[in-house]
């Protein structure tokens, strides 16, 4: 608009000093026509050449116009067109790095990386003293081993209690004998009692020989009874046995546990002194080494980090008012300021589920104070695409300039 401006201004003042060269030369003209002859007339010759450049002059500044209204027009419809593509210099370049701390306390005793060097999975990281985990590994062993030989113990007097509950049965299984035998005896001393009293009162029989089979059914019946006696006593000495072995079997269970505890407790002291050594879980850099031979260092204590080899995304801030046609699949322009050489593409993985103010460590609070309303930007992250040049050289916290192509 200000060429314009200035092709317009440029053309009055040409115009102006046209007029004032013709003004000029119609004067002479008529001089010279009051000279020659005293007509009033004027030369038509001279009006149409003073009348063309007016006519020019008009029809320059209309096209002029027009050119400026169809830019105008052009400008507006620009703007109030759809924009296909947002871009923003709010953007930097991130990665999943990992915070590399112990599972045990204790002592440092070596440290294999230094600050920016390469390693590689399964590399030594921190080397933590295994004094003290040497030592719990030969208790739980020493453990383990009491324990089995407590269940060796238990199942060496269950051998016993065998032999136990053999006995208890071969008493029983004799009282019971004893005990039928007694039982004929008893009965047949009974018989002979009574006929020996019949025969007494007849006279068929001397006294004596009457107390005789008397005494001889008392013997007998005692002898039941006792044979009795020590069937119930053979019969509560195989209770006594059964409930031995009720005591031996959880005894015996017992023994298993303190072996499956033994078992465990060795099983974690050999974890510890598996975990006194840090190994590197990825392939990447070191970054940020903060321990030192000697420190005493504590379980979950940042020792140092690793950043991924690859891995590299890009965390664009957009405003909220950029976002609304945006989505995840579509193509994305990085540049990077410290690596101007390249020209990086990639592609929206994901929008943030809000603005970065919402999980700041003191989150917007619009409801209380004054008012005063601030755009929003919303993270979205953008990964890059794989085999391109440079990848290599980029690093967490480097400066972008990202542009989304909507369509």
């Amino acid at each position: 608009m200000m060429i314009i401006i200035l092709w317009l201004s440029y053309n009055d003042a040409k115009n102006k000093s046209t007029f004032q060269s013709q003004g000029e030369i119609k004067g002479a003209l008529m001089e010279s026509e009051s000279i020659v002859s005293e007509e009033t007339v004027e030369h038509p010759v001279v009006d149409n050449a003073i009348q063309s450049p007016q006519k020019d002059s008009k029809k320059r500044k209309m096209l002029v116009i027009a050119i400026a209204l169809t830019c105008i027009g052009g400008g507006v419809g620009y703007i109030l067109l759809p924009a296909s593509s947002q871009s923003t210099d709010n953007a930097y370049v991130s990665t999943d790095s990992i915070a590399v701390a112990p599972k045990v306390q204790g002592l440092v005793a070596k440290v294999y990386v230094q600050d920016n060097q390469v390693i590689h999975q399964g590399d030594p990281l921190i080397q933590i003293d295994t004094e003290e985990f040497d030592t719990k590994v030969n208790s739980a062993k020493a453990d383990l081993a009491n324990a089995l030989a407590n269940v060796n113990s238990v199942k060496a007097e269950f051998v016993t209690l065998n032999s136990e509950e053999k006995y208890a049965s071969s008493n029983i299984q004799a009282a019971q004998s004893s005990i039928v035998s007694a039982q004929e005896n008893a009965k047949t001393a009974l018989q002979n009692k009574k006929r020996y009293d019949q025969l007494l009162k007849a006279g068929a029989v001397s006294q004596q020989e009457t107390e005789d089979f008397n005494n001889t059914a008392v013997s007998a019946t005692q002898s039941l009874s006792r044979i009795e006696a020590e069937l119930n006593i053979a019969k509560s000495a195989a209770d006594v046995t059964h409930s031995k072995r009720i005591a031996l079997d959880a005894k015996l269970d017992q023994a298993h546990a303190n072996v499956e505890k033994a078992q465990a407790n060795l099983e974690l002291a050999l974890q510890n002194q598996k975990h006194s050594l840090i190994v590197s879980p990825i392939n990447g850099l070191v970054a940020n080494r903060q321990a030192q031979v000697g420190d005493y260092v504590q379980v979950g204590r940042q020792l140092l980090t690793l950043v991924p080899e690859q891995q590299r995304y890009i965390i664009a801030n957009f405003k909220e008012t950029q976002i609304a046609k945006m989505h995840a699949g579509q193509i994305a322009e990085i540049k990077i300021d410290a690596l101007p050489q390249y020209q990086f593409s990639g592609h929206v993985q994901s929008l943030a589920p809000g603005s970065g103010s919402t999980f700041a460590l003191l989150p917007f609070e619009p409801g209380t104070g004054n008012f005063t309303k601030i755009v929003q930007r919303v993270p979205v992250k953008i990964t890059f695409d794989t085999k391109q040049n440079g990848l290599d050289l980029l690093r967490p916290g480097l400066s972008a300039d990202v542009k989304v192509q909507l369509k």
